[in-house]
């Protein structure tokens, strides 16, 4: 019995882990705009974790009213105009609470060089937003997770 109890754990943590690591490289620079930094990948590369490329940092800024707004950096922090990203892009938000996973999708806009939308209600905390946009043939993903 202890035998299951102790497997049952280093699984529990071990996929605790593996989350926490995100999608590529971690990133230690501070946010320009007081927000929550990020690594931007390839969303093809998003399964290799920590070690997919870096192709740019974005920062998410959440309003209290539910509006979030998402700004794509170059490498050395300079704000991207969005001139090469589509219009629109979408955002995920995702709850995982103890066996139960909610999923909303709701759209953003590119507007004066960040993308803006507005987030339903998070059934929880913590929560996720993952941010998918297009750059020409390029799908990118920025995923922030342990929001609250």
């Amino acid at each position: 019995m202890k035998y299951a109890g102790l497997l049952l754990a280093a699984a529990l943590s071990t996929a605790a882990h593996a989350h926490d690591e995100g999608h590529g490289p971690k990133i230690v620079d501070a946010a320009p705009q007081g927000g929550v930094l990020t690594a931007v990948v390839e969303a093809k590369d998003a399964k290799l974790g920590p070690k997919a490329a870096l192709v740019y940092k974005a920062e998410i800024v959440r309003s209290e009213d539910g509006t979030v707004s998402v700004t794509f950096y170059d490498k050395d922090l300079k704000p991207l105009d969005g001139a090469a990203f589509d219009k629109k892009g979408e955002a995920t938000l995702i709850v995982e609470k103890k066996k139960k996973t909610t999923i909303k999708k709701f759209p953003l806009a590119l507007k004066d060089g960040a993308f803006v939308g507005k987030m339903p209600k998070p059934a929880g905390k913590p929560y996720n937003i993952d941010v998918a946009v297009t750059e020409g043939k390029r799908k990118l993903l920025a995923a922030f997770d342990n929001l609250d």
